[in-house]
């Protein structure tokens, strides 16, 4: 829905989404990715959510994921609102890359999440999975996530 609700109406995408999920609304823990594509790396829509918004605020779900690292947590603030209806899970590993994340550097960008979102709603991931990404650069790159979670966590 990211990748193309800005050609569309966002609060019909949001209405179709809600319809679909309503059977399992309430028995499963719902959750949505948003993001802008990787096929071979490539975003497939317009890198942008603010687009997307209000509406996705009426999405029946228990968690919003967004894609931020990759976007150098460009529209970090969109996570405010969610943040006061559902979890927000950040995406604050770049699968898009092989750059490993230092701990220091993850470690000022989830303190950077926690000015939008309260440490009890933000969850830390990875951007888009790591399907796409060798298993050699997710494993250090998940151990540094990981890291700087133990550090932020500590110093709460």
């Amino acid at each position: 829905m990211s990748c193309y609700g800005h050609r569309e109406d966002p609060a019909r995408f949001v209405d179709l989404f809600n319809r679909t999920v309503e059977p399992a609304r309430g028995r499963a823990r719902l959750c949505t990715h948003l993001c802008f594509g990787n096929f071979k790396a490539r975003a497939v829509g317009l890198r942008r959510y603010a687009p997307l918004f209000p509406a996705f605020l009426d999405l029946h779900v228990d968690e919003m994921h967004f894609e931020m690292a990759s976007r150098e947590y460009a529209e970090l603030e969109v996570v405010a609102p969610v943040a006061q209806r559902m979890d927000v899970a950040v995406g604050v590993i770049d699968v898009k890359s092989y750059f490993i994340e230092p701990v220091d550097h993850l470690v000022e960008r989830i303190r950077a999440c926690l000015d939008f979102a309260p440490a009890d709603r933000l969850v830390l991931a990875p951007d888009c999975g790591l399907s796409q990404t060798a298993r050699w650069a997710a494993k250090k790159k998940l151990h540094h996530m990981c890291a700087a979670a133990e550090e932020v966590r500590a110093s709460l």
